[in-house]
């Protein structure tokens, strides 16, 4: 566990005792959220007491359960509510009555209704657990996801710890991020959906996980921001040694009243937003594909030196469009060095073959000795900053066989240790049920080799420009 955070959110992410107001002993369709809670909790393997909290019932999934948070004969670190909003207030009483540390609140129907009655609850709320000096995180989120801490508000979460830390408005792309981070096999420090934000708000979770020692990179999902100079005055601070990437909602004018409606949030204009994420070296994304993949290219690839490329995988026209595709996204697809040409050109045959950049050579590479070659040379090559390999394994399944496909994978992961330079390997969906599988397990194998793979071309690119811009504002700001 990481030291005592500055601003006292350790307690948070590692609670020693959790309630969970709102569980049920009900089965089938009667399942709750709350139990749902209280199943994170058991898949997390939580260390501390767990305690349902239900008028009636005498145990939920085999704990104890209790009729009011005041009846539990312990302290509790954090309270969760997944109880309708009418009954809400009464249970922050208890909870000020009890000490309590934290409370999460689950429970939605305060001020993103957009009514003043549902917003002066949510007032009223706010004030009572200010009285006991009781922390909240919401209403109206899913909560908290830390698995060395045993919390999760699913039981489909891993429950192995990494470097990525997630604040999210929306708890829904919180778990979306997550369940599609594993897939590339990412894994989190500590995930927080927080809502509304009627107390702890983006800013109090931005400086907790800059300070947390687990914690390497960072990512949010905003749509608004309470107090955007406390965000943005952390962020420049934070950004120099702990990349941020944020993903902004309510980009558009339908978006700006979709988020009113959400959390209550107010977007603001984007072109002013965009200008501050310049300022702050925070790098932007547009959706969770963006997101995941930006926080993989962030901890598998050395930032970038500079924006020109070699590209690598294409042929005719698929090469042309490729390079398109890599200076639009604000890349450089220069010639090669005149000495890289002309060490190529010794082995590779002129016919049917571009040696310049794009590289039209792929039949050329399928033996050891080629690709540890090109692999060198494209490491000394002083016009090319990074690699992007377009792997095509439909075809290379089709043309070589499996074995041979699996076994021009292992040689180009071998061969990716020679580069020194970023690689990005563009593994597009496959055809066929084979080469699905093929492209599954090349996926799996480039993971496990610290190489980050994207599904197009295109967000390859993208991510290759954002790695420079980041880079770009690091070495401005020393």
């Amino acid at each position: 566990m990481s030291s005592e955070s500055s601003n006292g959110l350790e307690r948070l992410f590692y609670p020693k005792s959790v309630a969970v107001v709102g569980a049920t002993p009900k089965k089938g369709k009667e399942w709750s959220t709350g139990n749902a809670y209280i199943a994170g909790l058991i898949e997390q393997d939580f260390q501390g007491k767990i305690y349902p909290v239900h008028p009636r019932a005498e145990y939920i999934l085999g704990y104890k359960c209790y009729g009011s948070i005041r009846e539990i004969p312990d302290q509790i670190d954090l309270v969760i509510f997944t109880v309708p909003s009418r009954v809400a207030l009464q249970v922050m009483e208890d909870c000020v009555s009890k000490k309590v540390k934290f409370v999460h609140l689950l429970t939605a129907g305060f001020s993103e209704t957009g009514y003043k009655e549902h917003a002066d609850l949510e007032k009223r709320l706010v004030a009572i657990a200010k009285k006991g000096n009781v922390r909240l995180v919401g209403p109206n989120c899913m909560g908290l996801y830390c698995p060395e801490g045993g919390i999760a508000w699913t039981s489909d979460f891993p429950n192995v710890s990494g470097p990525v830390g997630i604040f999210s408005q929306s708890g829904q792309l919180a778990h979306t991020i997550v369940m599609m981070g594993a897939l590339q096999r990412l894994r989190f420090s500590k995930v927080v959906s927080f809502g509304n934000a009627c107390d702890l708000q983006a800013h109090d979770f931005l400086n907790y996980l800059a300070g947390d020692e687990k914690t390497k990179f960072m990512g949010t999902y905003i749509e608004g921001l309470k107090d955007g100079k406390a965000f943005f005055d952390a962020a420049r601070d934070i950004t120099r040694t702990k990349p941020l990437v944020v993903w902004k909602g309510g980009e558009t004018e339908g978006g700006s009243r979709a988020v009113l409606s959400h959390t209550a949030a107010i977007a603001g204009s984007q072109e002013v937003w965009r200008g501050l994420c310049r300022q702050a070296g925070i790098i932007p994304v547009a959706s969770v594909d963006e997101m995941t993949l930006v926080l993989s290219a962030l901890q598998r690839l050395p930032l970038p030196r500079g924006r020109n490329v070699a590209v690598l995988g294409g042929a005719g026209g698929g090469s042309v469009t490729m390079t398109d595709v890599a200076e639009r996204e604000g890349l450089k697809v220069p010639r090669l060095s005149q000495e890289t040409i002309r060490a190529l050109e010794a082995f590779i045959p002129l016919e049917g073959s571009s040696t310049k950049n794009p590289l039209d050579i792929l039949p050329a590479l399928a033996n050891k000795e080629n690709i540890l070659k090109l692999f060198t040379l494209l490491r000394d090559d002083p016009n090319i900053d990074a690699l992007v390999f377009n792997m095509p394994i439909h075809f290379l399944v089709k043309g070589m066989g499996r074995a041979a496909a699996n076994k021009f994978l292992q040689l180009t992961v071998q061969a990716a240790e020679l580069l020194k330079k970023p690689m990005l390997v563009v593994l597009e969906g496959a055809r066929t049920v084979e080469s699905e599988v093929i492209r599954q397990e090349s996926e799996d194998w480039c993971h496990e080799a610290g190489m980050a793979t994207f599904p197009t071309f295109e967000l390859a690119a993208r991510v290759m420009n954002k790695l420079n811009d980041y880079r770009d504002y690091v070495v401005s700001h020393g």
